[in-house]
């Protein structure tokens, strides 16, 4: 009988300490205000249940198109008269008029003739390629060769080719990037193909 009442004593007093944990650890006290929202990895965790590869395409575009309406960005290629040709310069200016912060990067390559095919300015991959701008504000910088000290230019008569690559990282939640049109101007002749020096160019992908 004693036995019998010592276990049941027991086995009340464990029973006891369980509840008493597990309500210990849901009245425990939660931290004021709210929760920190997770950033998101990818930009399908934020998009809607249902939506599949054309419809993030689209909303992705539309995110674009109210971004790159409120920033400008713009190439111009210079010429100076020199010894055996021109000295070729190119220079880049971003104006961001949006009421966020820019953030992105820039690569491409401008090739020179006549001259080896090392007569370029060809840049991209470096910190100095990366590109932060506060909003309401304007960037303005000359490009360099990658390969060659600030201050060098390639010379020559004409430039052959002009491609570059520029993009920025989209305000908002998920990860997105809008690649940034530009306007080129040059000399008038100074660019194959384009004889008026002033064009629109599409950012290579």
């Amino acid at each position: 009988m004693r036995l019998a009442t010592a276990l049941a004593a027991q086995s009340f007093m464990v029973l006891g300490v369980l509840a008493t944990g597990c309500g210990s650890e849901e009245s425990e006290p939660r931290s004021a205000g709210p929760a920190p929202t997770p950033m998101p990895t990818t930009s399908e965790s934020t998009e809607e249940t249902g939506c599949d590869e054309d419809c993030r395409a689209e909303r992705k575009a539309e995110r674009c198109q109210t971004f790159l309406a409120g920033v400008r960005l713009r190439y111009d290629i210079t010429a100076v008269p020199t010894a055996g040709g021109r000295e070729i310069g190119l220079h880049l200016t971003l104006e961001n008029r949006t009421d966020g912060r820019v953030g992105g990067s820039t690569s491409g390559v401008l090739r020179v003739a006549p001259g080896p095919p090392s007569n370029r300015i060809s840049w991209g991959g470096s910190s100095s390629d990366e590109l932060y701008q506060r909003p309401g504000t304007t960037l303005r910088f000359e490009i360099w060769h990658d390969r060659k000290p600030p201050g060098w230019h390639p010379v020559g008569r004409k430039v052959t080719s002009f491609d570059f690559s520029t993009y920025a990282y989209v305000p908002g939640p998920g990860v997105a990037l809008c690649w940034i049109p530009a306007t080129v101007n040059a000399p008038r002749g100074l660019v194959l193909g384009h004889p008026s020096g002033h064009w629109m160019q599409q950012s290579h992908e």
